[in-house]
This record gives structure tokens, C-alpha cells and sequence, in this order.
């Protein structure tokens, strides 16, 4: 059984109130509540994609992608198309997604290490007042003022994702073993861009959740 990911927005001031242990719990029990009945486990499992309101949680909502199943296995792929053909597009649309990905499910170029690249990384945000500030418990986690930064990314790369079209098509061929693997790499892409300008819209920051 492979990683699961759930993509979760949340209010830092909200969490800022819970103490720091507690943190994880509090936005697992939000996103996947106990239900209290049938027909609201139904209507739960009715959304199929896109954000989702937990009942009685105004400070956090779900991504939901509509492709993955849930599967981590999607993004880490995702990231390795990224590697195969970023060298292929033009060097403006290349640093706005590596900027946007490598904020979410990119890692870095793969001689990264080699280079010395990753050392110029700032620090992650994390959760506020966190005595540690990076949760290796979580996938993904962004404070709210390093989100912008991806939305900025996201604004300059979306007008310009039919470019990779040539170079997915030839360098990424059978992306995660579907055909078209354009268009599979690219509404994935789109799907991030959704999470971080609503995530930016509210000042929020998010946290991909292991599960």
C-alpha cells in the first residue's frame, strides 16, 4: 500500500492557538471527522474533487485532486517529469516553475547536491511558535507568508504551460502509464495553481498531511 497525501489549507492564527504537539491531531480530526450519521458520511464521499469544508471547521478546508485517488505516488511522479524536461523549456518559464514546484513537490534538480544548489534553500516556515520548525511528520508544509511567492510563480507559468507540450510528449512519454501524458502532467500542475491561490487569497498557509 503506497503514501497517501491530503492537501490541507489552514489559518496560522488558529493554529498558533493549539498547543504545538497537538497540531497534527487537531487538523487530522478536522479533515477526517468521526461522522455522525449515514447521509453525512455520504455527502463527504460524494465530493470527488476540488475543496472541501469540513462540518464545524472554518480555519482549514481539503484539496481534494480530482486524478490522484490520493495517491503521493502522482506528485512524486509529477516531480520526476519536471526533471526530464525542465531543461527544455525557456529559462523564464523554467525558473517559474521551479520556484512553484520545488515549493510543493519538487525537491530540486537532480544535481542539486552535486552543485551545492540546495544550500541557498531558505528555511521552511513551519507551524508558528513550532519549537522545531520542519515537521518530518508532513509532506508538504508552507507558512502563509511563503505562499505568495508560489502564487507569483503560478501567475507567471500558467499562461505558458502549452510550451512543455513538445517537450512532455518527447521526454515524459507514459507519465505514470497513461497516454497523453501532457495533458495528464499539466491539469495536475493546474490543480497546485488552484491550491496555492486560494491558499494566497486567504493568507493561509498549507500542509500536505501523510495520509
Amino acid at each position: 500500500m503506497g503514501l497517501d497525501i491530503t492537501v490541507v489549507m489552514a489559518d496560522w492564527e488558529e493554529l498558533a492557538r493549539i498547543p504545538a504537539g497537538g497540531r497534527l491531531e487537531a487538523l487530522t480530526d478536522a479533515v477526517h471527522p468521526y461522522f455522525c450519521c449515514v447521509p453525512c458520511e455520504d455527502a463527504d464521499h460524494a465530493v470527488r474533487g476540488g475543496w472541501v469544508w469540513p462540518r464545524q471547521s472554518s480555519w482549514c478546508a481539503e484539496y481534494r485532486f480530482f486524478g490522484t485517488t490520493g495517491s503521493y505516488s502522482w506528485h512524486f511522479q509529477l516531480a520526476n517529469a519536471w526533471d526530464d524536461v525542465r531543461a527544455l523549456a525557456a529559462p523564464d518559464l523554467r525558473e517559474a516553475l521551479d520556484c512553484f514546484l520545488g515549493g510543493l513537490v519538487w525537491e530540486g534538480p537532480d544535481d542539486a547536491a552535486a552543485t551545492g544548489a540546495g544550500d541557498d534553500r531558505p528555511p521552511a516556515g513551519g507551524f508558528p511558535d513550532d519549537p522545531a520548525p520542519w515537521c518530518p511528520r508532513v509532506l508538504l508544509l508552507r507558512a502563509p507568508d511563503e505562499v505568495p511567492a508560489l502564487v507569483r510563480a503560478w501567475e507567471a507559468a500558467a499562461p505558458r504551460l502549452r510550451e512543455l507540450r513538445e517537450p512532455f510528449d518527447t521526454e515524459a512519454a507514459g507519465w505514470a502509464g497513461r497516454p497523453g501524458s501532457f495533458d495528464g502532467t499539466v491539469a495536475l500542475i493546474r490543480e497546485w495553481g488552484e491550491v496555492v491561490t486560494r491558499a494566497g487569497a486567504r493568507g493561509w498557509g498549507l500542509i500536505g498531511l501523510p495520509y
